[in-house]
């Protein structure tokens, strides 16, 4: 009989066997019994290391096993198995408690062939499992391996803020599976103001006063901030017995997602910093005048009470005066963000003088030059300072960690950013990646590797990628990945569905980040354009020289590879007949999703173009007229092909939210607003139907308009006839219970094969 021996039943031993036993059972069927003493008969699966298993000390002695190679407080960890007198070993040894977790979750990979992804485990189902002949010792490249969680909200798949204990529970077993450490929620403040000043700050109602309407920045409640803070606190509590890191906040806080309530400003009266910055203009979202001591002490103590209430002093984050500018002068601007940078350092370092400082790199790829963020280099400690660059696949060939002076002589973490808020479907920098992460490896300062989306959960191949990488960045070539991701996945259909995904690869690849200070951030990537110009009222329907240009450059960028997507979309008709999983049904969706976006970038580009050929007297107006049209036919295809699953609807958003604690009534419109808004509508399908297609066709009647009247004048929207018209249109959807918009699964699931069909034959004529 087997047995799992803990040097105590408690703490990480305790959820270590209890893991272990679980899915000993997933696998075998059979029960393990976790027991804290040998019975001196029973063969043992040994949790901990000699450190801390007196067994497995004794087992060292008698030269059963030799002694552990795993270093002290690392993420070492090490699975030997031995024989003595008849009776199997198998060790589990880690170099502090999380590890432990990642030797556990290694032996049913490579003893049972389990796999690990962020919506669920492959896990194959044997008779039994061998413990013999096993030795194995695993130690990553990286120090920090991590990710973080953001404030957007719309739907639950992507948007952390919207998930319940029991998800945030699986989700911290899925870091554990990844070999993760570090994990970070910027998901607003929750009750801190509360908690750090209960006699001035009162708990709200639903309506958070400094909340504006129809935006991302509508921070009204959906459930009463009381449980959120209760939330956290367990969330956070789960994290740490798991050993998990999270950084807490520090410093100039102040953002849209984590505003000062007012009744903190009407009670301390706080002074600001001077502001230039066009956003943030409201009193709830400047920053305080941190040159005042007591304002400096007002947001550490902030940062004090999210020790106390939530987290732990183990590492601390900063962004200083991110996306803030305080002078039109560049160089007085840049001397007040050094200045914020030491005036936050130098408090925390009163009290932690050891702790880990991560400075984030949002404001460098934004504001800053190379030669400024060596400047601030310069003055930093690398003995507890590291520059957290999450923005490391930019592309911006300039302004970037290989010329900020920091490789190899200064401490640093790689990252990859997936961005923006719209940007859930399938991409990534992967060229940026292969050029540079190779550097990061071979750099010794390098510390760490992270992703820091915008969203959650969007792309299935990257959030399988990434932790791979983490661990080890020796395959950091995506076509050398992808097979082996197949091979694990679809157990059932691998040939078929890496066929797709090598199909795919050359459009998934073209997209990623562009990089805040670079042009294309100005015009936007193919997937942002799609859904921000769906409405067709802002200025990039301003057909300038400049616009024209970008235009032509991403139609030439897409003109060859563009031609594979009808292919794909009759590949993914014949797969929906072939679907035997959860995994199939949405990767077979969201690849279909990621193509359309191609295809619409394609698609848009061509009718910018084409709009201005026609005002040139080049391309025929019955021409124009069937692009519009092609492009109307594949955002009706992907309303369709998006009602098919569950994870793109808001009403379904808004019932999991009901199902999981008691939601204020009236939340439903704010949580249009979140979605809606320009910087952050996406893949919805109640989005679709209620806003994309009726804009869309006041773009459509607008243009055809002016082609009818023979006005070869330039393509200026009259916004002062076109925004009344947009505003029914948001009107009305705002004033329609989501109900009316919420799709039929099962109706559109079945008619998934037609969808593909459909849009095959739809990209055809938009390729030709």
């Amino acid at each position: 009989m087997l047995k799992i021996l803990v040097p105590k039943n408690e703490g990480i031993y305790k959820i270590a066997a209890e893991e272990f036993a679980s899915f000993w059972k997933k696998v075998t069927g059979k029960k393990l019994s976790v027991t804290a003493k040998d019975d001196g008969k029973s063969d043992l699966v040994v949790l901990g290391s000699d450190a801390v298993n007196s067994f497995a000390h004794a087992k060292i002695i008698e030269k059963v096993i030799s002694q552990f190679e795993i270093r002290s407080n690392t993420d070492d960890y090490q699975l030997i198995s031995a024989e003595q007198n008849g009776r199997k070993y198998l060790f589990i040894a880690g170099g502090r408690p999380r590890a432990l977790m990642y030797g556990v979750y290694h032996f049913f990979e490579y003893a049972a062939g389990c796999c690990y992804f962020w919506d669920g485990d492959v896990v194959p189902e044997v008779k039994d499992l061998d413990i013999d002949c096993i030795d194995i010792l695993e130690s990553p490249r990286f120090e920090y391996r991590g990710l973080r969680y953001f404030a957007h909200r719309s739907l639950n798949r992507f948007q952390a803020e919207h998930w319940g204990l029991e998800e945030w529970k699986h989700e911290i077993a899925w870091m554990l599976k990844k070999r993760l450490n570090v994990f970070m929620l910027r998901i607003g403040l929750d009750d801190l103001f509360q908690k750090a000043f209960p006699d001035v700050v009162n708990y709200p109602g639903s309506e958070v006063p400094e909340s504006t309407p129809r935006s991302y920045d509508d921070r009204n409640l959906f459930w009463p901030l009381k449980y959120r803070g209760e939330l956290r606190k367990q969330i956070l509590a789960y994290a740490r017995e798991r050993d998990i890191i999270h950084p807490e906040d520090l410093g100039t806080m102040t953002h849209w997602y984590s505003r000062t309530p007012y009744d903190f400003l009407n009670h301390f009266k706080p002074d600001f910093i001077p502001q230039t910055t066009e956003g943030y203009k409201e009193e709830t979202g400047l920053v305080w005048d941190i040159r005042e001591d007591k304002n400096l002490d007002m947001y550490y103590h902030l940062t004090k009470t999210h020790i106390k209430e939530y987290g732990a002093p183990t590492m601390f984050h900063t962004i200083g005066l991110a996306e803030r500018m305080c002078y039109k002068d560049h160089a007085s601007n840049h001397q007040m963000k050094l200045y914020t940078y030491r005036r936050i350092m130098s408090k925390l370092r009163e009290e932690y003088p050891h702790a880990p400082l991560l400075i984030g790199s949002w404001d460098f790829s934004m504001y800053w030059s190379s030669e400024e963020v060596k400047s601030l280099v310069n003055e930093l400690n690398p003995q507890n300072t590291l520059i957290f660059d999450y923005t490391s696949d930019t592309s911006d060939d300039v302004n970037n960690f290989m010329n900020w002076g920091i490789t190899g002589r200064f401490p640093w973490i790689y990252g990859i950013f997936h961005a923006y808020e719209p940007a859930t479907e399938f991409r990534g920098n992967y060229d940026q990646i292969e050029q540079r992460l190779p550097l990061a490896a071979e750099d010794p300062m390098c510390k760490g590797l992270v992703y820091w989306p915008e969203c959650s959960h969007t792309d299935t191949l990257m959030l399988d990628f990434w932790p791979s990488l983490a661990w080890d960045p020796g395959e950091y070539k995506i076509d050398e990945f992808l097979p082996k991701f197949c091979d694990k996945r679809y157990l059932n259909h691998t040939d078929d569905m890496y066929e797709i995904w090598q199909k795919a690869m050359p459009l998934i690849r073209k997209m990623g980040w562009n990089g805040a200070q670079t042009k294309m951030y100005k015009f936007g990537s193919f997937a942002d354009l799609t859904f921000r110009l769906l409405s067709g009222l802002n200025s990039y329907v301003n057909l300038t020289r400049e616009t024209l240009f970008r235009y032509e450059y991403l139609k030439k960028l897409f003109r060859d590879d563009i031609k594979a997507v009808p292919e794909i979309f009759r590949m993914l008709e014949k797969m929906v007949g072939k679907i035997s999983d959860d995994f199939m049904r949405r990767d077979i969706i969201d690849l279909g999703r990621t193509m359309i976006s191609r295809l619409q970038g394609y698609a848009i580009a061509s009718i910018f173009l084409a709009m201005e050929d026609w005002r040139n007297g080049i391309c025929k107006a019955e021409d124009l007229k069937n692009l519009l049209k092609n492009f109307r036919t594949t955002m009706e295809l992907e309303a369709d092909l998006l009602d098919a699953h569950e994870d793109f609807s808001l009403n379904d958003a808004l019932a999991l939210l009901q199902q999981k604690h008691e939601t204020y009534p009236d939340f439903e419109k704010t949580l249009k607003g979140n979605a809606e808004n320009n910087y952050c509508r996406s893949y919805i399908s109640e989005l679709f139907r209620g806003i994309y297609l009726p804009e869309f066709k006041v773009l459509e009647s607008w243009i055809m308009d002016k082609v009818k009247k023979d006005d070869r004048t330039p393509w200026t929207p009259p916004y002062e006839q076109l925004d009344p018209e947009k505003k029914k249109i948001q009107d009305k959807f705002y004033e329609t219970p989501l109900k009316k918009y919420a799709p039929d699964h099962a109706k559109a699931y079945k008619a998934l094969p037609q969808t593909f069909k459909k849009l095959a034959a739809a990209a055809e004529k938009i390729v030709k």
